[in-house]
């Protein structure tokens, strides 16, 4: 590498920790709603990368374990900078969540309580459906959903995920599903031949390894979002270990949804309150550790499937009911989002404005919570 390649290589990288910290700032309710952010951002706005590769990577990263959103903050990073971006994406992202929650966490050992954050909530949650709706709409058109059989299978998912059918179940059928339309389509084409497939400061007795082995195991099985982390936390901590109580792992994931970035900031909150800030700094980096080692391999993966026609059409099926997914996520959130004609009129805005728009879907976040913060004044001084 020149001596003029190493600073650009190193702006880049500089670039993609600032814009994942912003993102990772903003990224309120969960990894649906930072798919939209950085949809927004990074492939509409920076165009680092095109429409395709996000929608095969939102594709691949369902199907992984581990934080999905710091997974596509570590693979982008590398797109844009190498090494130095793939780490700087990812700790980025993660940052602004963790400080926070070890923040809460500090504040609950000393009042037993966290402080609300509803009147926060109440701006930003309307956004995030105009920007999660908006995602749904843009993804959609570039996986080519006016074919009949790919709207069918996307809006199948989206109706069984808002009745409560599991995230990795569906996206398991999706992939089936397309891969059976295509057998059928090629037996169709070839009646004759054969189709082969190719194969391919502790409290209570808690010490830090012990929680370290624990928050490790939930980073490398974690599927499917913030419910399943619920029940292996509370397995591990709850019933087997006694570390902490039904109330306080409740606290805890409470914590992680109403602070930015990945719902793993219950794990920050709960590293700090069994072991204090080193015990926050350990948990926060042993849960995702997982997710590093497997994006390390993300690359080469991802060209394996694209070289494969089979591995290509399971992965498209995956997407479009990752996409299904994100429709279903987007019904729930207005569902507790819009709950008023303000925040009626919140997400009609933010839809209005993302439609002639689609790179502002941070500025709109970052509104948003402006909004509810002046709500919070003005009911303070009425």
């Amino acid at each position: 590498m020149t001596e003029m390649q190493q600073p650009a290589r190193g702006r880049a990288a500089a670039e993609v920790f600032w814009v994942f910290l912003r993102i990772g700032s903003l990224s309120f309710g969960g990894p649906a709603a930072t798919m939209g952010l950085v949809h927004s951002k990074v492939v509409l706005g920076l165009r680092w990368i095109d429409k395709r590769d996000f929608l095969d990577l939102t594709g691949m990263v369902s199907v992984l374990p581990g934080p999905n959103a710091v997974e596509m903050a570590m693979h982008i990073g590398q797109r844009r900078a190498g090494r130095a971006g793939f780490v700087l994406g990812g700790v980025g992202f993660i940052l602004p969540g963790a400080f926070l929650a070890a923040l809460l966490g500090a504040l609950y050992l000393e009042y037993g309580t966290t402080p609300a954050a509803t009147w926060l909530l109440y701006g930003i949650k309307p956004v995030v459906v105009a920007v999660t709706g908006w995602t749904v709409v843009r993804l959609a058109k570039t996986a080519e959903i006016r074919r009949p059989l790919r709207a069918v299978l996307m809006a199948a998912v989206a109706l069984a995920y808002v009745l409560g059918v599991d995230e990795i179940l569906l996206l398991a059928v999706a992939g089936v599903v397309a891969l059976a339309a295509r057998f059928r389509h090629t037996v169709r084409q070839n009646k004759q031949g054969a189709l082969m497939l190719p194969l391919a400061a502790p409290i209570g007795n808690t010490d830090l390894l012990s929680l370290a082995g624990v928050f490790l195991k939930a980073g490398a099985l974690l599927f499917g979002g913030g419910a399943v982390l619920m029940a292996l936390l509370r397995g591990e901590l709850v019933v087997d270990r006694g570390w902490i109580t039904e109330t306080e792992l409740l606290d805890a994931i409470a914590v992680g949804q109403v602070t930015p970035g990945p719902v793993l900031n219950t794990a920050t909150f709960l590293g700090y309150t069994l072991g204090g800030p080193l015990g926050a700094l350990v948990v926060t980096v042993v849960v995702v550790l997982p997710s590093f080692a497997l994006m390390v391999a993300a690359g080469p993966l991802l060209r394996f499937i694209r070289a494969h026609e089979w591995t290509r059409v399971l992965l498209d099926g995956i997407t479009l009911g990752s996409i299904g997914v994100l429709a279903g996520v987007t019904v729930e959130f207005a569902r507790t989002g819009i709950i008023d004609l303000l925040t009626a009129g919140l997400a009609a805005g933010a839809a209005l404005i993302l439609w002639r728009r689609p790179q502002s879907a941070l500025i709109l976040v970052a509104a948003g919570a402006a909004f509810g913060l002046l709500r919070l004044l003005a009911h303070h001084l009425m």
